[in-house]
């Protein structure tokens, strides 16, 4: 038998040791590169990803005394309000398409200033003004949360219920909405029925418009609660602020003639001057139709419902007393003063506006103190959705 060859280990020179060592070096550090480009790469997807999927979809447009409201909240809020003015707008156009242009130009005239308004207001959908109203719906949460102010799930549920025209106690039978269309402060545009609703025929609707907003919209049953839940928050902090509304004010009673140039009240003041009736000048000359006919006679009113130049002379005349000739926005005025009452009981309709305006400066005076940061840009304005 032949015997086996081993094969001899040759010994590396000190040279060639030195250069497989750096050759080895060399692989291990490309290697190193390889796999931190590698992970480097997959870092930076990973983050383009968690950017358009989590952090830009959750990133808020403002901050409200450090609250967030996030950008999801804000698209939804412009794709519903998008949507209800597109409803509008082609309710519009229908009534419109109904009457002849030739024997109904004034009321079309009238129905194309409707459509105008509403595109426009859709235009300044694009722009800071859903971030605002959003904005100070926080305010309203936040405020009646320290006021200690809430409604409950039932009070969500029966508004919800009302909306689309269902009563649980059915009211005296009278025409009830059969159809709603949610808007971003829950606002319906009810179509009538003439026979109550049930409860079935009120769960398919709401089901049904649900499905038809999330679809759109992308807003959930969870959402429309929401809304529901700071409408009803923004009527008791409504009758908060109001509670504090003064129901009694400074008022008077004045009778005036309006005429359209200086010269024609001059006239007239001279008319009245040498003793002519004033009811009876007013019917005869004033260009103010709505009170020409009762002898000019405005009727009682408090500070801040007439024009202002035509205010400070009003009030600043004793009664009985008449005044020279007032320019105001309207024109030319003869003024007379009947009556005067320090505390006068405001009227219904005017009570309601002090309470507004009330509540309005209140609003204001919330956004002046809060810590309001805005983080709102055009790119965060949703895309059109194809109809």
């Amino acid at each position: 038998m032949a015997k086996r060859r081993v094969k001899k280990e040759v010994s590396l020179t000190r040279k060639q040791l030195s250069r497989r060592d750096r050759e080895r070096r060399q692989r291990l550090t490309l290697i190193g590169l390889a796999v931190g480009v590698g992970c480097l790469i997959a870092a930076v997807l990973g983050y383009g990803v968690y950017q358009e999927l989590v952090a830009k979809p959750a990133a808020p447009v403002a901050t409200v005394n450090g609250v967030p409201i996030q950008k999801q909240v804000y698209q939804k809020t412009v794709l519903l309000d998008r949507m209800n003015i597109d409803a509008a707008i082609k309710n519009w156009q229908a009534q419109r398409a109904a009457y002849d242009p030739d024997a109904d130009e004034w009321m079309i005239s009238l129905i194309d200033q409707q459509i105008s308004y509403y595109y426009t207001e859709r235009d300044l959908l694009d722009g800071e003004g859903p971030v605002d109203d959003l904005i100070r719906e926080e305010l309203i949460r936040q405020a009646a949360a320290e006021q200690g102010i809430d409604v409950s799930s039932d009070e969500i549920d029966r508004r919800i219920e009302e909306n689309f025209g269902y009563y649980r106690e059915q009211p005296t039978p009278s025409p009830s909405p059969a159809t709603a269309t949610i808007t971003s402060t829950s606002e319906v545009t009810p179509t009538e029925q003439a026979t109550p609703m049930s409860r079935t025929e009120f769960e398919n609707q709401y089901t049904n418009t649900l499905s038809s907003l999330e679809k759109s919209t992308g807003l959930t049953e969870e959402d429309y609660r929401a809304i529901v839940r700071t409408q009803l928050l923004t009527e008791r902090m409504q009758e908060f602020v109001g509670e504090e509304v003064p129901t009694s004010e400074l008022q008077m009673r004045a009778r005036h003639i309006l005429v359209d140039t200086e010269e024609e009240a001059n006239a007239v003041l001279e008319r009245l001057q040498q003793g002519e009736d004033f009811a009876t000048v007013a019917m005869e000359v004033s260009q103010d139709t709505g009170s020409a006919e009762e002898g000019g006679d405005l009727g009682w009113f408090p500070l801040g419902v007439m024009d202002t130049a035509f205010e400070d002379v009003a009030f600043s005349l004793a009664v009985g007393e008449l005044s020279g000739v007032v320019e105001s926005s309207y024109g030319f005025h003869i003024i007379l003063v009947e009556e005067r009452d320090e505390d006068r009981e405001l009227d219904a309709d005017m009570l309601e506006q002090r309470k507004s305006e009330s509540f309005q400066a209140w609003l204001l005076d919330l956004e002046a103190e809060a810590d309001i940061v805005k983080h709102w840009s055009a790119d965060m304005v949703p895309p059109e959705t194809s109809t």
